[in-house]
């Protein structure tokens, strides 16, 4: 096929250009044998780089990672803070806001 470029996708699928063709890892599909043909006769193949996770999924993540934590979590704390005369809850929310910014 002679592709011009060709990158790694999740799970042994590639990604090829012209086209942005995604192909993927099956042993029934004649154009993945076609691709792998392409590699052994040279083609380079640009390796698979995990992509970084946007800000909203940073802080949709869990307390202990980091992020807000579950809707369990945060009512939790706000019942505590209730219960208590803390404002807990508030001070999280802000810390998260401060430790993973917009961008």
């Amino acid at each position: 096929m002679n592709f011009t470029e060709i990158k790694e996708g999740i799970n042994g699928s590639y990604i090829c250009q012209p086209g942005n063709l995604s192909i993927p890892n099956s042993l029934d599909n004649r154009h993945y044998h076609m691709v792998q043909e392409d590699i052994a006769d040279g083609a380079s193949v640009i390796p698979y780089v995990e992509p970084e996770p946007h800000w909203i999924d940073k802080r949709l993540t869990n307390k202990e990672n980091g992020g807000y934590g579950s809707i369990g979590e945060q009512l939790d704390m706000l019942y505590w803070d209730k219960k208590n005369g803390t404002d807990n809850w508030e001070k999280h929310i802000d810390k998260v806001k401060s430790d993973i910014p917009k961008e």
